[in-house]
Protein backbone atom coordinates (compact mmCIF):
# COMPACT_ATOMS: atom_id res chain seq x y z
CA UNK A 1 0.00 0.00 0.00
CA UNK A 2 2.96 2.32 0.58
CA UNK A 3 3.98 1.56 -3.00
CA UNK A 4 0.49 2.48 -4.20
CA UNK A 5 0.61 5.82 -2.43
CA UNK A 6 4.12 6.61 -3.68
CA UNK A 7 3.13 5.63 -7.22
CA UNK A 8 0.02 7.81 -7.07
CA UNK A 9 1.87 10.88 -5.82
CA UNK A 10 4.65 10.47 -8.39
CA UNK A 11 2.13 10.22 -11.23
CA UNK A 12 0.14 13.15 -9.88
CA UNK A 13 3.28 15.31 -9.52
CA UNK A 14 4.39 14.61 -13.08
CA UNK A 15 0.94 15.47 -14.46
CA UNK A 16 0.82 18.64 -12.37
CA UNK A 17 4.26 19.78 -13.52
CA UNK A 18 3.34 19.18 -17.16
CA UNK A 19 0.11 21.10 -16.74
CA UNK A 20 1.75 24.07 -15.08
CA UNK A 21 4.55 24.07 -17.66
CA UNK A 22 1.96 24.62 -20.39
CA UNK A 23 1.07 27.79 -18.50
CA UNK A 24 -2.33 28.64 -19.92
CA UNK A 25 -4.14 31.75 -18.65
CA UNK A 26 -3.11 34.72 -16.55
CA UNK A 27 -0.10 33.94 -14.43
CA UNK A 28 -1.20 36.55 -11.87
CA UNK A 29 -4.49 34.72 -11.19
CA UNK A 30 -4.79 32.18 -8.34
CA UNK A 31 -3.65 28.64 -9.17
CA UNK A 32 -7.21 27.41 -9.60
CA UNK A 33 -6.23 23.91 -10.84
CA UNK A 34 -4.12 23.28 -7.74
CA UNK A 35 -6.75 24.72 -5.39
CA UNK A 36 -9.49 22.61 -6.95
CA UNK A 37 -7.30 19.48 -6.98
CA UNK A 38 -6.55 19.81 -3.28
CA UNK A 39 -10.24 20.31 -2.48
CA UNK A 40 -11.17 17.17 -4.42
CA UNK A 41 -8.22 15.15 -3.16
CA UNK A 42 -8.68 15.69 0.59
CA UNK A 43 -11.89 13.56 0.88
CA UNK A 44 -10.30 10.88 -1.28
CA UNK A 45 -7.26 10.72 0.99
CA UNK A 46 -9.50 10.50 4.06
CA UNK A 47 -11.35 7.58 2.46
CA UNK A 48 -8.07 5.83 1.62
CA UNK A 49 -6.86 6.31 5.18
CA UNK A 50 -10.12 4.84 6.50
CA UNK A 51 -9.71 1.83 4.22
CA UNK A 52 -6.17 1.24 5.47
CA UNK A 53 -7.36 1.46 9.08
CA UNK A 54 -10.15 -0.98 8.26
CA UNK A 55 -7.64 -3.36 6.78
CA UNK A 56 -5.49 -3.17 9.92
CA UNK A 57 -8.36 -4.62 11.97
CA UNK A 58 -8.86 -7.74 9.88
CA UNK A 59 -8.44 -10.84 12.04
CA UNK A 60 -8.81 -8.98 15.33
CA UNK A 61 -10.43 -10.67 18.30
CA UNK A 62 -14.15 -11.14 17.74
CA UNK A 63 -16.40 -9.23 20.17
CA UNK A 64 -17.88 -11.44 22.87
CA UNK A 65 -21.39 -10.81 21.56
CA UNK A 66 -20.41 -12.38 18.23
CA UNK A 67 -18.52 -15.43 19.45
CA UNK A 68 -19.82 -18.63 17.90
CA UNK A 69 -21.07 -17.08 14.63
CA UNK A 70 -18.10 -18.55 12.79
CA UNK A 71 -16.24 -21.79 13.24
CA UNK A 72 -12.44 -21.19 13.21
CA UNK A 73 -12.13 -22.27 9.57
CA UNK A 74 -15.09 -20.08 8.59
CA UNK A 75 -13.60 -17.11 10.41
CA UNK A 76 -10.34 -17.52 8.50
CA UNK A 77 -12.32 -17.62 5.26
CA UNK A 78 -14.20 -14.47 6.29
CA UNK A 79 -10.88 -12.72 6.93
CA UNK A 80 -9.57 -13.83 3.55
CA UNK A 81 -12.69 -12.47 1.86
CA UNK A 82 -12.49 -9.15 3.73
CA UNK A 83 -8.78 -8.84 2.94
CA UNK A 84 -9.33 -9.61 -0.74
CA UNK A 85 -12.09 -7.01 -1.01
CA UNK A 86 -9.96 -4.48 0.85
CA UNK A 87 -6.93 -4.99 -1.41
CA UNK A 88 -9.07 -4.80 -4.50
CA UNK A 89 -10.86 -1.66 -3.29
CA UNK A 90 -7.60 0.11 -2.47
CA UNK A 91 -6.04 -0.77 -5.80
CA UNK A 92 -9.13 0.34 -7.73
CA UNK A 93 -9.44 3.63 -5.84
CA UNK A 94 -5.79 4.53 -6.41
CA UNK A 95 -6.07 3.56 -10.07
CA UNK A 96 -9.19 5.71 -10.49
CA UNK A 97 -7.44 8.68 -8.88
CA UNK A 98 -4.41 8.32 -11.14
CA UNK A 99 -6.57 8.12 -14.27
CA UNK A 100 -8.81 11.02 -13.23
CA UNK A 101 -6.03 13.44 -12.24
CA UNK A 102 -3.90 12.47 -15.25
CA UNK A 103 -6.81 13.20 -17.57
CA UNK A 104 -7.44 16.48 -15.77
CA UNK A 105 -3.87 17.82 -15.62
CA UNK A 106 -2.94 16.61 -19.09
CA UNK A 107 -5.74 18.88 -20.36
CA UNK A 108 -8.11 16.06 -21.20
CA UNK A 109 -11.24 18.18 -20.69
CA UNK A 110 -10.38 20.92 -23.23
CA UNK A 111 -9.03 18.33 -25.69
CA UNK A 112 -12.25 16.30 -25.53
CA UNK A 113 -14.30 19.49 -25.84
CA UNK A 114 -12.36 20.51 -28.95
CA UNK A 115 -13.04 17.10 -30.47
CA UNK A 116 -16.77 17.29 -29.75
CA UNK A 117 -17.00 20.89 -30.99
CA UNK A 118 -15.32 19.94 -34.27
CA UNK A 119 -18.56 18.28 -35.40
CA UNK A 120 -20.23 21.73 -35.29
CA UNK A 121 -23.43 20.50 -33.68
CA UNK A 122 -25.60 22.82 -31.64
CA UNK A 123 -24.30 23.53 -28.14
CA UNK A 124 -26.86 21.21 -26.52
CA UNK A 125 -26.06 18.32 -28.86
CA UNK A 126 -22.33 18.97 -28.41
CA UNK A 127 -22.87 18.78 -24.66
CA UNK A 128 -24.74 15.50 -25.00
CA UNK A 129 -21.94 14.06 -27.14
CA UNK A 130 -19.32 15.26 -24.64
CA UNK A 131 -21.08 13.63 -21.70
CA UNK A 132 -21.85 10.47 -23.66
CA UNK A 133 -18.15 10.03 -24.47
CA UNK A 134 -17.19 10.72 -20.85
CA UNK A 135 -19.72 8.17 -19.65
CA UNK A 136 -18.63 5.59 -22.22
CA UNK A 137 -14.95 5.96 -21.32
CA UNK A 138 -15.75 5.65 -17.60
CA UNK A 139 -17.78 2.51 -18.29
CA UNK A 140 -15.02 0.94 -20.38
CA UNK A 141 -12.37 1.76 -17.78
CA UNK A 142 -14.53 0.30 -15.02
CA UNK A 143 -15.58 -2.79 -16.97
CA UNK A 144 -12.44 -4.91 -16.28
CA UNK A 145 -12.80 -4.14 -12.57
CA UNK A 146 -16.47 -5.18 -12.63
CA UNK A 147 -15.59 -8.39 -14.46
CA UNK A 148 -12.86 -9.20 -11.95
CA UNK A 149 -15.15 -8.49 -8.99
CA UNK A 150 -17.90 -10.73 -10.34
CA UNK A 151 -16.07 -13.60 -11.98
CA UNK A 152 -12.87 -13.77 -9.93
CA UNK A 153 -13.23 -12.25 -6.46
CA UNK A 154 -16.86 -13.18 -5.74
CA UNK A 155 -16.51 -16.45 -7.65
CA UNK A 156 -13.49 -17.56 -5.64
CA UNK A 157 -15.47 -17.23 -2.39
CA UNK A 158 -18.56 -19.00 -3.72
CA UNK A 159 -20.84 -15.96 -4.03
CA UNK A 160 -21.07 -15.36 -7.76
CA UNK A 161 -23.96 -17.00 -9.62
CA UNK A 162 -23.97 -14.54 -12.53
CA UNK A 163 -23.39 -16.05 -15.95
CA UNK A 164 -21.50 -14.07 -18.62
CA UNK A 165 -24.78 -13.73 -20.53
CA UNK A 166 -26.60 -12.27 -17.51
CA UNK A 167 -23.67 -9.92 -16.89
CA UNK A 168 -23.83 -8.64 -20.46
CA UNK A 169 -27.62 -8.36 -20.45
CA UNK A 170 -27.62 -6.32 -17.24
CA UNK A 171 -25.19 -3.83 -18.69
CA UNK A 172 -27.03 -3.57 -21.98
CA UNK A 173 -30.26 -2.91 -20.08
CA UNK A 174 -28.48 -0.27 -17.99
CA UNK A 175 -27.16 1.40 -21.14
CA UNK A 176 -30.62 1.39 -22.72
CA UNK A 177 -32.16 2.94 -19.59
CA UNK A 178 -29.47 5.62 -19.61
CA UNK A 179 -30.21 6.46 -23.22
CA UNK A 180 -34.00 6.35 -22.89
CA UNK A 181 -34.30 8.17 -19.55
CA UNK A 182 -30.99 9.93 -18.94
CA UNK A 183 -30.56 11.33 -22.45
CA UNK A 184 -33.84 13.27 -22.65
CA UNK A 185 -33.51 14.40 -19.02
CA UNK A 186 -30.02 15.76 -19.66
CA UNK A 187 -31.26 17.51 -22.79
CA UNK A 188 -33.94 19.30 -20.74
CA UNK A 189 -31.41 20.31 -18.07
CA UNK A 190 -29.02 21.76 -20.67
CA UNK A 191 -31.86 23.53 -22.45
CA UNK A 192 -33.00 25.26 -19.26
CA UNK A 193 -29.50 26.41 -18.34
CA UNK A 194 -28.89 27.72 -21.86
CA UNK A 195 -32.30 29.31 -22.45
CA UNK A 196 -34.14 30.14 -19.22
CA UNK A 197 -31.92 32.87 -17.81
CA UNK A 198 -31.10 33.35 -14.10
CA UNK A 199 -34.05 31.20 -12.94
CA UNK A 200 -32.91 28.17 -14.93
CA UNK A 201 -31.70 26.38 -11.81
CA UNK A 202 -35.20 26.53 -10.32
CA UNK A 203 -36.82 25.06 -13.42
CA UNK A 204 -34.21 22.29 -13.38
CA UNK A 205 -35.00 21.70 -9.70
CA UNK A 206 -38.73 21.34 -10.44
CA UNK A 207 -38.02 18.99 -13.34
CA UNK A 208 -35.62 16.73 -11.44
CA UNK A 209 -37.80 16.65 -8.31
CA UNK A 210 -40.86 15.69 -10.33
CA UNK A 211 -38.87 12.97 -12.07
CA UNK A 212 -37.49 11.71 -8.74
CA UNK A 213 -40.94 11.40 -7.18
CA UNK A 214 -42.38 9.66 -10.25
CA UNK A 215 -39.43 7.25 -10.24
CA UNK A 216 -40.21 6.23 -6.66
CA UNK A 217 -43.54 4.88 -7.87
CA UNK A 218 -42.22 3.39 -11.12
CA UNK A 219 -39.08 1.79 -9.70
CA UNK A 220 -40.72 -1.28 -8.08
CA UNK A 221 -43.15 -1.97 -10.94
CA UNK A 222 -41.15 -1.04 -14.06
CA UNK A 223 -37.44 -0.58 -13.38
CA UNK A 224 -36.57 -3.33 -10.87
CA UNK A 225 -38.37 -6.07 -12.85
CA UNK A 226 -36.07 -5.31 -15.79
CA UNK A 227 -33.11 -6.56 -13.78
CA UNK A 228 -34.66 -8.84 -11.16
CA UNK A 229 -37.47 -11.26 -11.74
CA UNK A 230 -40.15 -10.61 -9.11
CA UNK A 231 -42.43 -13.61 -8.50
CA UNK A 232 -45.55 -13.22 -6.33
CA UNK A 233 -45.14 -15.39 -3.25
CA UNK A 234 -47.74 -18.17 -3.73
CA UNK A 235 -49.64 -20.39 -1.34
CA UNK A 236 -48.62 -23.89 -0.30
CA UNK A 237 -45.27 -25.50 0.41
CA UNK A 238 -42.18 -24.85 -1.69
CA UNK A 239 -39.30 -27.25 -2.27
CA UNK A 240 -35.87 -25.61 -2.40
CA UNK A 241 -32.72 -27.24 -3.74
CA UNK A 242 -29.38 -26.63 -2.04
CA UNK A 243 -26.41 -24.55 -3.10
CA UNK A 244 -23.96 -25.73 -5.70
CA UNK A 245 -20.50 -26.80 -4.53
CA UNK A 246 -17.95 -26.65 -7.30
CA UNK A 247 -19.07 -28.13 -10.63
CA UNK A 248 -21.23 -30.80 -9.02
CA UNK A 249 -23.99 -30.44 -11.60
CA UNK A 250 -25.64 -28.00 -13.99
CA UNK A 251 -26.16 -24.68 -12.23
CA UNK A 252 -29.87 -24.49 -13.07
CA UNK A 253 -30.62 -27.36 -10.65
CA UNK A 254 -29.22 -25.59 -7.60
CA UNK A 255 -30.73 -22.93 -5.30
CA UNK A 256 -34.05 -23.31 -7.06
CA UNK A 257 -37.46 -22.66 -5.55
CA UNK A 258 -40.16 -25.07 -6.74
CA UNK A 259 -43.66 -23.80 -5.97
CA UNK A 260 -46.74 -26.00 -5.50
CA UNK A 261 -48.41 -26.83 -8.82
CA UNK A 262 -52.20 -26.89 -9.20
CA UNK A 263 -52.25 -30.38 -10.72
CA UNK A 264 -51.07 -33.61 -9.13
CA UNK A 265 -49.16 -36.43 -10.84
CA UNK A 266 -50.10 -40.00 -9.96
CA UNK A 267 -52.09 -38.75 -6.99
CA UNK A 268 -49.02 -37.02 -5.57
CA UNK A 269 -48.21 -33.29 -5.33
CA UNK A 270 -46.06 -31.59 -7.93
CA UNK A 271 -43.99 -28.41 -7.94
CA UNK A 272 -42.72 -26.09 -10.69
CA UNK A 273 -40.29 -23.20 -11.00
CA UNK A 274 -41.79 -19.78 -11.77
CA UNK A 275 -38.67 -17.87 -12.81
CA UNK A 276 -37.01 -17.76 -16.24
CA UNK A 277 -33.63 -18.99 -15.09
CA UNK A 278 -33.69 -22.32 -16.91
CA UNK A 279 -33.23 -22.05 -20.67
CA UNK A 280 -34.04 -25.53 -21.83
CA UNK A 281 -35.79 -26.43 -25.09
CA UNK A 282 -36.85 -22.81 -25.33
CA UNK A 283 -35.71 -19.69 -23.47
CA UNK A 284 -37.44 -19.31 -20.15
CA UNK A 285 -38.39 -22.98 -19.90
CA UNK A 286 -39.85 -24.42 -16.70
CA UNK A 287 -38.49 -27.11 -14.42
CA UNK A 288 -40.90 -29.46 -12.64
CA UNK A 289 -40.48 -31.64 -9.57
CA UNK A 290 -42.94 -34.53 -9.58
CA UNK A 291 -43.46 -38.26 -9.19
CA UNK A 292 -42.59 -40.47 -12.14
CA UNK A 293 -43.49 -44.10 -12.74
CA UNK A 294 -41.30 -44.16 -15.86
CA UNK A 295 -38.93 -47.10 -15.50
CA UNK A 296 -37.04 -46.44 -18.73
CA UNK A 297 -33.27 -46.82 -18.75
CA UNK A 298 -33.55 -49.11 -15.75
CA UNK A 299 -34.71 -46.36 -13.39
CA UNK A 300 -37.08 -47.13 -10.54
CA UNK A 301 -40.25 -45.09 -9.98
CA UNK A 302 -39.59 -42.06 -7.80
CA UNK A 303 -39.36 -38.29 -7.63
CA UNK A 304 -37.72 -36.49 -10.55
CA UNK A 305 -36.72 -33.01 -11.68
CA UNK A 306 -37.58 -32.66 -15.34
CA UNK A 307 -37.81 -30.07 -18.07
CA UNK A 308 -41.22 -28.49 -18.72
CA UNK A 309 -44.48 -28.98 -16.85
CA UNK A 310 -45.07 -32.22 -14.89
CA UNK A 311 -47.07 -33.82 -17.69
CA UNK A 312 -44.72 -32.71 -20.49
CA UNK A 313 -42.51 -35.80 -20.27
CA UNK A 314 -39.43 -33.61 -20.74
CA UNK A 315 -35.81 -34.55 -20.17
CA UNK A 316 -35.16 -35.81 -16.62
CA UNK A 317 -32.14 -34.29 -14.84
CA UNK A 318 -32.31 -35.76 -11.31
CA UNK A 319 -34.00 -38.57 -9.39
CA UNK A 320 -34.52 -39.54 -5.76
CA UNK A 321 -36.45 -42.17 -3.85
CA UNK A 322 -36.57 -39.90 -0.78
CA UNK A 323 -39.26 -37.36 -0.04
CA UNK A 324 -38.33 -34.15 -1.95
CA UNK A 325 -39.10 -32.12 1.19
CA UNK A 326 -36.23 -33.80 3.06
CA UNK A 327 -34.11 -35.39 0.32
CA UNK A 328 -30.42 -35.56 1.20
CA UNK A 329 -29.28 -36.90 -2.15
CA UNK A 330 -30.57 -36.60 -5.69
CA UNK A 331 -28.94 -38.74 -8.37
CA UNK A 332 -28.05 -36.77 -11.48
CA UNK A 333 -28.99 -38.39 -14.78
CA UNK A 334 -26.67 -38.72 -17.74
CA UNK A 335 -28.28 -35.62 -19.29
CA UNK A 336 -27.46 -33.50 -16.23
CA UNK A 337 -23.93 -34.87 -15.91
CA UNK A 338 -23.25 -34.13 -19.57
CA UNK A 339 -24.44 -30.55 -19.15
CA UNK A 340 -22.29 -30.09 -16.05
CA UNK A 341 -19.20 -31.52 -17.75
CA UNK A 342 -19.77 -29.23 -20.72
CA UNK A 343 -19.68 -26.24 -18.38
CA UNK A 344 -16.12 -27.10 -17.32
CA UNK A 345 -14.13 -25.30 -20.00
CA UNK A 346 -11.88 -27.56 -22.04
CA UNK A 347 -11.50 -29.88 -19.09
CA UNK A 348 -11.87 -33.57 -18.41
CA UNK A 349 -11.80 -33.05 -14.64
CA UNK A 350 -13.96 -35.26 -12.50
CA UNK A 351 -17.03 -33.42 -11.27
CA UNK A 352 -17.25 -32.61 -7.57
CA UNK A 353 -19.25 -35.38 -5.91
CA UNK A 354 -21.43 -33.09 -3.84
CA UNK A 355 -25.02 -34.39 -3.77
CA UNK A 356 -27.96 -32.23 -4.69
CA UNK A 357 -30.21 -31.80 -1.64
CA UNK A 358 -33.68 -30.35 -1.15
CA UNK A 359 -35.69 -28.98 1.75
CA UNK A 360 -39.18 -27.57 2.20
CA UNK A 361 -40.47 -24.13 3.18
CA UNK A 362 -44.10 -23.36 3.96
CA UNK A 363 -44.32 -20.23 1.83
CA UNK A 364 -48.10 -20.17 2.21
CA UNK A 365 -47.77 -19.80 5.97
CA UNK A 366 -44.99 -17.23 5.49
CA UNK A 367 -47.20 -15.24 3.13
CA UNK A 368 -50.14 -15.34 5.53
CA UNK A 369 -48.07 -14.20 8.51
CA UNK A 370 -46.38 -11.43 6.53
CA UNK A 371 -49.71 -10.06 5.32
CA UNK A 372 -51.11 -10.20 8.86
CA UNK A 373 -48.07 -8.33 10.18
CA UNK A 374 -48.28 -5.71 7.43
CA UNK A 375 -52.00 -5.12 8.05
CA UNK A 376 -51.49 -4.93 11.81
CA UNK A 377 -48.71 -2.35 11.38
CA UNK A 378 -50.65 -0.27 8.87
CA UNK A 379 -48.48 -1.19 5.90
CA UNK A 380 -51.52 -1.71 3.67
CA UNK A 381 -51.76 -2.40 -0.03
CA UNK A 382 -48.48 -4.29 -0.18
CA UNK A 383 -47.84 -7.39 -2.29
CA UNK A 384 -45.18 -9.96 -1.45
CA UNK A 385 -42.63 -10.98 -4.07
CA UNK A 386 -39.70 -13.36 -4.28
CA UNK A 387 -36.71 -12.00 -6.21
CA UNK A 388 -34.50 -14.42 -8.13
CA UNK A 389 -31.34 -13.15 -6.43
CA UNK A 390 -29.77 -16.59 -6.76
CA UNK A 391 -29.30 -15.99 -10.49
CA UNK A 392 -26.64 -13.40 -9.64
CA UNK A 393 -25.29 -13.96 -6.15
CA UNK A 394 -25.46 -16.18 -3.08
CA UNK A 395 -25.90 -13.09 -0.89
CA UNK A 396 -29.34 -12.62 0.69
CA UNK A 397 -31.52 -9.57 1.26
CA UNK A 398 -35.05 -8.38 1.99
CA UNK A 399 -36.60 -4.94 1.60
CA UNK A 400 -39.81 -2.96 1.25
CA UNK A 401 -40.20 -0.51 -1.62
CA UNK A 402 -42.76 1.78 -3.24
CA UNK A 403 -45.64 3.87 -1.95
CA UNK A 404 -49.41 3.35 -1.73
CA UNK A 405 -50.71 0.63 -4.00
CA UNK A 406 -47.23 0.30 -5.50
CA UNK A 407 -45.82 -1.07 -2.25
CA UNK A 408 -43.90 -4.32 -2.47
CA UNK A 409 -42.39 -6.58 0.18
CA UNK A 410 -39.44 -8.29 -1.50
CA UNK A 411 -37.52 -11.39 -0.40
CA UNK A 412 -34.49 -12.80 -2.16
CA UNK A 413 -35.01 -16.48 -2.90
CA UNK A 414 -31.71 -17.18 -1.14
CA UNK A 415 -33.38 -16.08 2.11
CA UNK A 416 -35.94 -18.91 2.12
CA UNK A 417 -33.54 -21.83 2.78
CA UNK A 418 -31.31 -19.71 5.04
CA UNK A 419 -33.76 -18.65 7.75
CA UNK A 420 -36.67 -19.90 9.76
CA UNK A 421 -40.09 -18.45 9.06
CA UNK A 422 -40.14 -16.38 12.26
CA UNK A 423 -36.70 -14.94 11.50
CA UNK A 424 -37.90 -13.75 8.10
CA UNK A 425 -41.02 -12.27 9.73
CA UNK A 426 -38.93 -10.30 12.25
CA UNK A 427 -36.63 -8.97 9.52
CA UNK A 428 -39.59 -7.82 7.44
CA UNK A 429 -40.99 -6.18 10.56
CA UNK A 430 -37.75 -4.17 10.61
CA UNK A 431 -38.16 -3.25 6.93
CA UNK A 432 -41.79 -2.19 7.45
CA UNK A 433 -40.53 -0.09 10.36
CA UNK A 434 -38.48 2.04 7.97
CA UNK A 435 -41.71 2.97 6.17
CA UNK A 436 -43.91 3.43 9.22
CA UNK A 437 -41.27 5.56 10.97
CA UNK A 438 -41.04 7.73 7.82
CA UNK A 439 -37.35 7.08 7.29
CA UNK A 440 -37.83 6.86 3.52
CA UNK A 441 -40.01 9.98 3.49
CA UNK A 442 -37.54 11.95 5.62
CA UNK A 443 -34.66 10.91 3.37
CA UNK A 444 -36.68 11.99 0.33
CA UNK A 445 -37.43 15.42 1.83
CA UNK A 446 -33.76 15.92 2.71
CA UNK A 447 -32.75 14.85 -0.78
CA UNK A 448 -35.11 17.41 -2.30
CA UNK A 449 -33.88 20.21 -0.01
CA UNK A 450 -30.24 19.33 -0.67
CA UNK A 451 -30.93 19.23 -4.39
CA UNK A 452 -32.50 22.71 -4.11
CA UNK A 453 -29.33 24.10 -2.49
CA UNK A 454 -27.01 22.33 -4.91
CA UNK A 455 -28.88 23.47 -8.02
CA UNK A 456 -29.04 27.02 -6.72
CA UNK A 457 -25.26 26.97 -6.29
CA UNK A 458 -24.93 25.38 -9.73
CA UNK A 459 -26.98 28.20 -11.22
CA UNK A 460 -24.53 30.73 -9.77
CA UNK A 461 -21.32 28.97 -10.76
CA UNK A 462 -22.08 26.90 -13.86
CA UNK A 463 -20.45 29.54 -16.08
CA UNK A 464 -17.78 30.54 -13.54
CA UNK A 465 -14.49 31.52 -15.15
CA UNK A 466 -12.56 30.34 -12.07
CA UNK A 467 -14.07 26.84 -12.19
CA UNK A 468 -13.46 26.58 -15.93
CA UNK A 469 -9.86 27.67 -15.54
CA UNK A 470 -9.42 25.09 -12.80
CA UNK A 471 -9.93 22.48 -15.52
CA UNK A 472 -7.83 24.40 -18.10
CA UNK A 473 -10.83 25.61 -20.12
CA UNK A 474 -10.41 29.34 -20.83
CA UNK A 475 -13.98 30.07 -21.94
CA UNK A 476 -16.86 28.73 -19.79
CA UNK A 477 -19.51 26.58 -21.44
CA UNK A 478 -22.74 25.38 -19.86
CA UNK A 479 -22.29 21.65 -20.46
CA UNK A 480 -18.68 21.79 -19.26
CA UNK A 481 -19.78 23.80 -16.24
CA UNK A 482 -22.26 21.06 -15.41
CA UNK A 483 -19.44 18.51 -15.28
CA UNK A 484 -16.95 20.81 -13.52
CA UNK A 485 -19.44 21.91 -10.88
CA UNK A 486 -20.29 18.27 -10.10
CA UNK A 487 -16.59 17.62 -9.46
CA UNK A 488 -16.18 20.80 -7.41
CA UNK A 489 -19.25 19.89 -5.34
CA UNK A 490 -17.90 16.44 -4.40
CA UNK A 491 -16.16 17.64 -1.18
CA UNK A 492 -19.50 19.04 -0.01
CA UNK A 493 -21.17 15.72 -0.81
CA UNK A 494 -18.49 14.03 1.29
CA UNK A 495 -19.07 16.31 4.29
CA UNK A 496 -22.88 16.15 4.08
CA UNK A 497 -22.74 12.38 3.63
CA UNK A 498 -21.21 11.85 7.08
CA UNK A 499 -24.21 12.99 9.16
CA UNK A 500 -26.50 11.19 6.70
CA UNK A 501 -24.59 7.98 7.31
CA UNK A 502 -24.81 8.51 11.07
CA UNK A 503 -28.55 9.10 10.75
CA UNK A 504 -28.89 5.96 8.66
CA UNK A 505 -27.36 3.90 11.48
CA UNK A 506 -29.76 5.52 13.95
CA UNK A 507 -32.64 4.59 11.66
CA UNK A 508 -31.52 0.96 11.74
CA UNK A 509 -31.67 0.95 15.53
CA UNK A 510 -35.14 2.53 15.39
CA UNK A 511 -36.39 -0.02 12.82
CA UNK A 512 -35.06 -2.87 14.97
CA UNK A 513 -36.94 -1.47 17.95
CA UNK A 514 -40.09 -1.07 15.85
CA UNK A 515 -40.01 -4.75 14.91
CA UNK A 516 -39.51 -5.78 18.55
CA UNK A 517 -42.29 -3.47 19.75
CA UNK A 518 -44.61 -5.09 17.20
CA UNK A 519 -43.85 -8.51 18.75
CA UNK A 520 -41.43 -8.98 21.63
CA UNK A 521 -40.43 -12.41 20.33
CA UNK A 522 -38.90 -10.65 17.33
CA UNK A 523 -35.84 -9.65 19.41
CA UNK A 524 -34.42 -13.17 19.52
CA UNK A 525 -35.51 -14.08 15.99
CA UNK A 526 -34.13 -10.83 14.54
CA UNK A 527 -30.81 -11.34 16.29
CA UNK A 528 -30.52 -14.92 15.03
CA UNK A 529 -31.51 -13.86 11.51
CA UNK A 530 -28.86 -11.13 11.44
CA UNK A 531 -26.21 -13.58 12.61
CA UNK A 532 -27.14 -15.97 9.80
CA UNK A 533 -26.95 -13.15 7.25
CA UNK A 534 -23.51 -12.13 8.49
CA UNK A 535 -22.25 -15.69 8.48
CA UNK A 536 -23.65 -16.37 5.04
CA UNK A 537 -22.06 -13.23 3.57
CA UNK A 538 -18.70 -13.83 5.35
CA UNK A 539 -19.07 -10.38 6.88
CA UNK A 540 -16.25 -8.63 8.70
CA UNK A 541 -17.04 -8.79 12.41
CA UNK A 542 -14.26 -6.40 13.52
CA UNK A 543 -14.61 -3.17 11.49
CA UNK A 544 -12.53 -0.12 12.41
CA UNK A 545 -14.60 2.59 14.18
CA UNK A 546 -13.41 5.33 11.82
CA UNK A 547 -14.39 3.29 8.75
CA UNK A 548 -17.76 2.61 10.36
CA UNK A 549 -18.18 6.33 11.08
CA UNK A 550 -17.54 7.29 7.46
CA UNK A 551 -19.19 4.55 5.46
CA UNK A 552 -21.40 2.12 7.40
CA UNK A 553 -25.11 2.66 6.73
CA UNK A 554 -25.87 -0.13 9.25
CA UNK A 555 -24.41 -0.41 12.76
CA UNK A 556 -21.80 -3.12 13.43
CA UNK A 557 -23.50 -6.35 14.39
CA UNK A 558 -22.27 -6.53 18.00
CA UNK A 559 -23.61 -3.05 18.80
CA UNK A 560 -26.87 -3.85 17.07
CA UNK A 561 -27.36 -7.09 18.98
CA UNK A 562 -26.59 -5.34 22.25
CA UNK A 563 -29.29 -2.75 21.47
CA UNK A 564 -31.82 -5.52 20.84
CA UNK A 565 -31.52 -6.79 24.42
Amino acid sequence: HCWLKRHFWSQFSVALQLAMARGEGDHTSPPWPLIMALAVLVPECINLMAMLLQRSRIGSQVPKELEGIYEPEEYNKSNEYTRAKSSFGLLKDVFDLIVFFSFWFLHGFPLLDSFCSSFQFSEIVTGLVFMAIMSLVQTLIGLPWDIYTTFVLEESFGFNKTTPLTFIKDRVKGLCLTLVIGGPLLYIVLWFFMSAGPNAWFYVFLTLTTFQVILLFLMPVLILPLFMEMIPLPEGTAVITGEQKGDSGPAFLFTRVFYAHDDQVGGRPAWITKDRRFAGAKAGGTLALHWSDDASAGASPGWVISEGLPDAKGAIYARTAQSPETATEWSLTDEATALAQKAVENSSETLVKEPLKSTAANVGSLRKRLMELADRLGYTGANIFVIDGSTRSAHSNAFCTGFGRFRRICLFDTLLPLMEESEIISILGHEIGHDRLYHVHTRLVFSIVFSFVMLYAMGQFITSVAISQAFFVPVPKVYLGLVFFSIAWSPINFVVGIPLTVQSRMNEFAADRYSVDADETHAAFLGNGLKKLMRKSKANLTPHPFFVFLTYSHPPLDIRLEALK
